[in-house]
C-alpha cells in the first residue's frame, strides 16, 4: 500500500498490462509514468526515480478483519466478477512471462511459488516465509537494526509486522493458545497481535507501531531483491 501523493501532486493510478522482473507495472494517469508495484519507484516518465511512500497495512482474511473493524467499509464488488480467474496459475509451475520453472536464476532458498511477507526497514531487506510463520507463529527479529516482531495466523493467513521497542523499552513476544494473541515477557501483558495494541496488563493500552510490509511470490519479492535476507 502505497501513499499517492508525490510532491504537490495526488497521482491515480492503473494497470499498464506491463511486467518488470515478473512484477506488475502500474502507471499514473496525470504524467504517464510507469511504477513498479513492489518498489513503488517511478521506472520510466516524467517522474522516473521519484517514491511512493509505502504506508503500513495488515495481511488478513476478511472474517479476522471483520472482528477487529465491524465498522469498515468495504468496496462494491461486481458479484459476476467473483471467482479465482488465477487459481490454475498458483497451483502450476509458471513463474509469469521471464522464468522457466527450471531457471536457475531463481533463487533456490525456497520454492518459487511460497508466498512471504516481504520487510524494507534500516537499509535492510528481509522476506519471511509464510510457511515457517504459520509454525512460529510469533517472531521476534532484528532488521536494519531495528527490533520487531512479526504476528501471524496460518489457518487464516493473517498478520501483521510490528517495532516491539514501545514506550522505551524493548519487548520479547510469545504466541499464546489463541490465534493472533501474544504475551510479552516483560511485564506479562497480552496483545492483540492483529493490530499490536496491550489489552490487559501492566502496559494495557499501550500500542505498538506498525510496519509496511509487502506480500508476495518468493520469485518475485527475490528477482527484485536478490540480496534479502530469509527466514524460513
Amino acid at each position: 500500500m502505497y501513499a499517492r501523493q508525490v510532491g504537490d501532486r495526488t497521482l491515480t493510478f492503473g494497470v499498464s498490462g506491463l511486467l518488470v522482473r515478473n512484477s506488475l507495472v502500474m502507471y499514473d494517469h496525470e504524467t504517464g509514468s510507469l511504477w513498479s508495484q513492489v518498489t513503488g519507484e517511478a521506472l520510466g516518465g516524467p517522474l522516473a526515480g521519484e517514491h511512493l511512500r509505502i504506508m503500513a497495512s495488515t495481511q488478513a482474511s476478511w472474517g479476522t478483519w471483520r472482528r477487529e473493524h465491524p465498522e469498515t467499509l468495504l468496496l462494491a464488488i461486481n458479484q459476476s466478477l467473483l471467482g479465482d480467474p488465477y487459481s490454475s496459475y498458483y497451483r502450476g509451475p509458471s513463474l509469469g512471462v521471464e522464468h522457466d520453472p527450471t531457471d536457475s536464476v531463481v533463487d533456490p532458498r525456497l520454492n518459487p511459488k511460497d508466498k512471504v511477507i516481504g520487510l524494507r526497514l534500516g537499509g535492510a531487506v528481509k522476506a519471511y516465509s509464510l510457511s515457517t510463520l504459520a509454525k512460529d507463529k510469533v517472531v521476534n527479529d532484528l532488521v536494519g537494526g531495528v527490533p520487531v516482531v512479526v504476528v501471524f495466523d496460518g489457518a487464516t493467513e493473517s498478520g501483521a509486522v510490528f517495532r516491539r521497542d514501545s514506550a522505551g523499552r524493548l519487548l520479547t513476544f510469545r504466541p499464546e493458545r489463541s490465534a493472533l494473541e501474544l504475551t510479552d515477557e516483560e511485564s506479562g501483558s497480552t496483545w492483540n497481535g492483529l493490530i499490536g495494541i496491550a489489552v490487559s496488563g501492566p502496559l494495557n493500552g499501550t500500542v505498538l507501531e506498525q510496519l509496511p510490509i509487502t506480500y508476495g511470490f518468493w520469485f518475485a519479492w527475490s528477482d527484485l531483491y536478490p540480496e534479502t535476507d530469509l527466514f524460513a
